[in-house]
């Protein structure tokens, strides 16, 4: 096996398990997504190596990325999946999960979404109110179905993150205040067809000062113990996701750092937990290649158009998002700085601003790495444009796992009223 992830070569071509990334973009067009199943596996085996010494599960949160394959890929390697809609949940199904390794989160669960689930066996709903309590009661009570309930606390901690991404704070929309989890949980345990399992936490992404999570998962422990002093059953936690990976560099997610907390915390305990990584998985296994289409210059700006857009990746321009962008193959030593832009008719169109990069000219490719999650799975086809294509390479061979709509793909599914 060649080296994992993606790599120069001795002629300093971009290349992936020893296929020249030029060589797939020519076979398979532009915009391309390219997943690295080695870099998938060894980042699995390293988070599955943090939580050996504990009793914990991971599952796979499939907002980063709900490919078909992807999803699969991760249940071979022993993933359950963590949800937050049901058609994700009939995703994972069609990928290969037992509903019995699938946790199903999200503050928003409509009646119809708790029905199906309960009707699969799910294996838990993580709730964040007390009326999405009331909800499913009535509807296990109606299916004589029984629910297994973990109530997602809110410690009220809020992380040094983008604002669009910290779910810790009171101020959002996620979890149930500190102060009414005792007596919600204690409820739990006096309605029919509810099963109390736990609690759980996820104070957000891309989180970077490990005390944050020291902190929630204090609270979250200290909380469970007083329950189980107090006679209720408290058999498992979740611990959610949020460990921050690194976009401007090589540096590999802080495994090491999460594992002291995990083991300090939770090594003696008796505690059944639950992880739900999904971007530190899967984001750096994936890069998206674009073509430049032409440069454009004027007195106070230099331009890059590209055939990727904000349909591709709208992380830079919802999130102030940066990711690495370099030519595939390197044929000038020139730099010049230049907004990185797409063809779409919106200034907020663009995939880095005022970056540093070698010359490039017209049809060169360009990489843009760490686009493995929350880039593809958050695409649209704004100004009719199609999607981009999408490959894994697994065991040195390339496959195509998601076909492109075609513009006619889009037009059908629309339909012309006839007007007087």
């Amino acid at each position: 096996m060649s080296q994992i992830g993606f790599y120069r070569d001795e002629n300093y071509d971009l290349n992936v398990q020893g296929i020249k990334i030029s060589s797939l973009a020519e076979k398979y067009g532009t915009p391309l997504f390219i997943y690295d199943a080695s870099l998938m596996k060894e980042r699995y085996n390293v988070f599955l190596d943090t939580i050996k010494e504990v009793k914990g599960n991971i599952h796979y949160a499939v907002k980063a990325n709900d490919a078909l394959s992807i999803i699969s890929y991760f249940a071979k390697l022993g993933c359950g999946a963590d949800i937050v809609s049901i058609g994700e949940f009939e995703k994972c199904v069609a990928a290969g999960i037992s509903p019995k390794k699938i946790i199903f989160s999200g503050v928003g669960k409509d009646k119809d979404e708790i029905e199906i689930a309960l009707k699969n066996n799910v294996l838990q709903f993580n709730i964040e109110s007390e009326e999405e309590l009331n909800d499913i009661s009535e509807i296990s009570s109606r299916l004589k179905i029984t629910a297994n309930i973990c109530l997602r606390v809110n410690p009220d901690i809020a992380p040094k993150t983008h604002k669009k991404i910290s779910t810790g704070e009171k101020e959002t929309k996620f979890g149930i205040d500190l102060q009414n989890v005792k007596s919600i949980y204690k409820k739990l345990h006096q309605l029919e067809y509810i099963n109390p399992i736990g609690l759980g936490v996820h104070i957000g992404s891309q989180i970077f000062d490990f005390n944050f999570f020291y902190q929630a998962y204090l609270n979250l422990k200290e909380l469970a113990d007083d329950l189980k002093f107090n006679g209720y059953k408290v058999p498992t936690l979740d611990l959610g996701g949020g460990i921050g990976i690194h976009y401007n560099n090589s540096i590999k997610p802080d495994f090491v750092s999460y594992k002291k907390i995990v083991l300090d915390l939770f090594k003696d305990s008796d505690y059944q937990l639950s992880f739900e990584p999904g971007r530190s998985l899967i984001a750096e296994a994936g890069v998206l290649i674009t073509k430049v289409i032409r440069n454009k210059k004027t007195k106070d700006k230099h331009f890059i158009i590209v055939d990727a857009a904000m349909n591709n990746l709208i992380r830079p321009t919802l999130y102030d998002a940066y990711h690495e962008i370099e030519p595939i193959k390197i044929t000038s030593i020139n730099k010049v700085v230049a907004d990185i832009v797409g063809p779409i008719c919106e200034t907020g169109d663009f995939l880095a601003l005022d970056r540093e990069i070698n010359e490039v000219k017209g049809n060169d490719l360009l990489a843009i790495r760490t686009t493995g999650a929350y880039s593809s799975v958050m695409r649209s086809n704004y100004n009719a444009r199609k999607d981009a294509i999408e490959i894994m390479v697994y065991n040195e061979k390339d496959f195509q796992i998601k076909k492109s709509e075609t513009i006619k793909d889009i037009i059908s599914k629309e339909k012309i009223i006839k007007f007087d």
